[in-house]
Order: structure tokens, then sequence, then C-alpha cells
């Protein structure tokens, strides 16, 4: 049973396109609809997640991925103080996979263990 203090945090879908920079070119990503809740609370909100101009053909497609990374942006955030009510732009750039201590890039399937 969840504590009134603690955060549940789903994503419940996604918008893949290419966005408009400032600069007048585009750049992949999603925007990604979260949902927050929090005791009786319930939040919803939009985190624009980017892809980084390196990532890989694995990270591009898979979407699993993705969402778990906004999702862990989002309890950074929480963790930070930050909570859905302060009304701010959600950005990030997903990143390929940490490399392991060793040097070598993890397999894409190891990420989630």
């Amino acid at each position: 049973m969840m504590s009134e203090s603690q955060w549940s945090v789903r994503t419940s879908g996604a918008l893949f396109a290419n966005f408009f920079q400032p600069d007048g070119s585009s750049r992949p990503g999603a925007d990604w609809a979260v949902k927050l809740n929090q005791g009786a609370n319930d939040y919803n909100v939009t985190v624009r997640a980017y892809l980084s101009d390196d990532a890989t053909r694995r990270v591009r497609k898979d979407s699993r991925y993705q969402a778990q990374t906004v999702i862990g942006f989002i309890y950074d955030l929480l963790a930070q103080g930050w909570t859905p009510d302060q009304r701010r732009d959600l950005v990030i750039v997903i990143q390929n996979p940490n490399e392991t201590k060793e040097g070598s890039r993890k397999g894409w399937w190891q990420f989630w263990s």
C-alpha cells in the first residue's frame, strides 16, 4: 500500500515527432504525457524528450527505454522538491545507456536489470 507521501508516476502516451528549434532546424523527440498521483491528488504533465544527436538506432526505436528515462527524470525532480503544481517547461535529452565501469557499453537489454 502506498503512503500519502509516495508518488506514483507513469506515462500514458507519447507524440513522436520532429520539433522545430529556435534556429529553424528540427530535432527528433517526443512529448510524453505523464500521470502523477500522490494520495488523493492526481496531476498530468508533459515532458518534451529529445533524442541525443548520437542516439543509437536501438535507443531511437526503444519507446520503453525512453518512457523509463522520462519517469526517472520526474522522480529525480520530485526528489529535489519539485511538485507538479509548480509549472515549468519539462525538457530532457535522452542519451544512450550508461557505460559500465570497465568502459564498454552495456547491452540495451541489460539496462533494465
